[in-house]
């Protein structure tokens, strides 16, 4: 996988683009050094020495940074008086505000910037890049990459111009969310959209997008009666952080990766999910996607996303495949907390037919505290607290039920399951969580305690994965074998990461990651075996540690066998 590629790059790589302190700070060819010394960055270099970076990327070894620098073609592409505007000492926010947003903190190497959709620039903002087809904004990269001291050079052929307009602003001016900001004006929710303290994630359905919606629907959402109504559905169109849609860089997430998991300004679950060639947000089509504005994103869909309205119980109790389901939970007390409570929970809720089922079936027809007691524990198994969304690409999460006992949501090809039960439609959502449609019901779990879970268990693990891998990587089935690679390295992490060292770890993570390996698949699988291997001699170390240290504590006689 891709990011294994990183932990192996080359030395020289490392040493030309990362921070390189010279011996003599005052001699090292600095970014700074280096923009004086290349006359086609003559009106670069201008503002960077009226600018309060500019000593630091001058004369600071000891940080690393990437700048991306216009050069004077591109200056001359600016209404005339630009740059003598920029270097007023009356417009000295507005300079640094432009120069910071050429310039990135950290070093980043084309290896690592080709991984980003959106670049977080000093000054806070994104901009959008993509790297393989050499644009930045709406900027070419041109030229050579010019390592430095205490960073890289990148040219580009247009100046980079930050936006000052906040989420509103950008959907007000861009004419296809006419409906969708007289909305946010009429729920008084222009504010979250406003808001330069933070960073936000709007999902904008189009006005297409509110055309699908009944107009007696539509309509009625701006009635005065229905302010309440409004001003939910608009809270949940935006989130309290940036999600991007490709990878960002700095301390952002992304959407698809595993455990990230937005909710909206109302409180709910944002579902996202890859659907063939597209991917969706509580079913809406995102169709254009990382509009970088001042204070955070932009997502453009095509259909209005509605938060819910009913309970996990009201939604069970709607639909008649769950009446068997329904009664047992009203009899052992556990409809309470699913109808009404604040906290929230996923529910794995099996069918009418799996209770027809031994032995379920006679479970149900006793009589007397033993029957709702059994009853009970049952229906525990079924309940987790918390939202989790079946979709998830981790192809293995350990769950917790409301008991405690550990339950195995799998993702494998597609296919959902839950303790290797099919989830026949998933992530039905309700106020308070959400409901998975199974087919059966979930087994007794019958895993050891954790304690009691032994090195010896995990040394069995690997051997098995090995195996498995190796069998299908043998006769030509390398996505199979790199796939169960993968699957059994999420499983082993989940069940026997404790007995691995945080670098163990690191390496095992490595090549379980990545949702896709970007070289060869046999490669990928060959790597993923050799990770495993090396997964096994560290266990097997650990196991001869632990009997050595245990003979030694034995009587001599024992221990040297007289």
């Amino acid at each position: 996988m891709k990011y294994l590629r990183l932990l192996f790059l080359p030395f020289f790589l490392i040493s030309a683009y990362g921070p390189a302190n010279a011996a003599n700070p005052a001699e090292a060819k600095t970014i700074g050094r280096v923009i004086r010394e290349m006359p086609e960055l003559s009106s670069f270099l201008q503002l960077l020495e009226k600018t309060g970076i500019g000593s630091t990327l001058s004369e600071d070894t000891r940080a690393s940074y990437t700048v991306f620098a216009p050069t004077d073609s591109a200056f001359k592409k600016l209404p005339k008086g630009t740059v003598d505007t920029l270097l007023d000492p009356r417009n000295d926010d507005r300079l640094e505000e432009v120069f910071g947003f050429h310039v990135k903190e950290v070093s980043e190497a084309p290896i690592f910037i080709e991984k980003y959709s959106l670049l977080r620039m000093t000054t806070r903002q994104f901009v959008s890049v993509d790297y393989k087809n050499k644009k930045i904004g709406d900027a070419q990269f041109t030229g050579e990459i010019i390592p430095c001291a205490n960073g890289v050079i990148y040219l580009i052929d247009k100046v980079l111009t930050p936006t000052t307009d906040d989420l509103f602003q950008r959907l007000q001016k861009d004419g296809r969310f006419t409906i969708f900001t007289k909305a946010i004006t009429a729920s008084r929710q222009g504010k979250l959209f406003q808001n330069m303290h933070g960073l936000y994630t709007a999902f904008a359905p189009t006005d297409e997008a509110f055309g699908k919606l009944p107009k007696k629907v539509l309509d009625s959402l701006f009635q005065p009666e229905n302010d309440e109504r409004l001003e939910d559905i608009i809270k949940h169109h935006i989130t309290g952080s940036v999600f991007a849609y490709g990878k960002s860089s700095g301390d952002r997430v992304s959407l698809g990766v595993a455990n990230v998991t937005p909710f909206s300004a109302f409180g709910q679950q944002l579902n996202y999910k890859i659907e063939g060639d597209h991917a969706t947000i509580d079913g809406a089509k995102i169709t254009q996607t990382d509009i970088p504005c001042a204070n955070g994103i932009i997502h453009v869909i095509d259909s209005v996303i509605l938060p819910a309205e009913k309970s996990l119980l009201q939604l069970i109790s709607d639909e008649k495949r769950f009446s068997t389901l329904t009664r047992l939970l009203e009899e052992t007390g556990l409809d309470l907390p699913l109808a009404s409570s604040r906290t929230v929970y996923t529910i794995f809720a099996p069918i009418n037919e799996a209770w027809e089922k031994e032995p379920y079936k006679s479970i149900i027809k006793k009589r007397g505290s033993s029957r709702a007691e059994a009853l009970y524990g049952i229906l525990a198994r079924h309940v987790i607290v918390g939202k989790h969304v079946s979709e998830n690409p981790n192809p293995y999460n350990k769950l917790r039920t409301i008991h405690g006992a550990p339950i195995y949501l799998t993702t494998d090809k597609g296919e959902s399951k839950i303790s290797g039960i099919p989830i026949i439609d998933s992530d039905s959502e309700a106020f308070n969580g959400l409901v998975n449609a199974i087919g059966s019901v979930i087994h007794d779990p019958m895993e050891l305690p954790e304690s009691d879970i032994t090195t010896i268990d995990a040394i069995l693990f690997v051997q098995k994965s090995l195996k498995e891998g190796s069998d299908l990587y043998d006769v030509g089935e390398y996505e199979s074998s790199w796939r169960s690679y993968n699957r059994n390295g999420y499983e082993f992490l989940s069940k026997y990461g404790q007995f691995l060292s945080s670098s163990q770890k690191s390496k095992l993570v490595s090549v379980i990651v990545d949702d896709q390996p970007v070289a060869q698949l046999a490669n990928e699988a060959w790597k993923s075996r050799n990770v495993f291997k090396d997964t096994l001699r560290a266990l097997e170390q650990r196991e001869d540690r632990i009997v050595d240290s245990y003979l030694m504590q034995l009587p001599q006689e024992s221990r040297f066998g007289r």
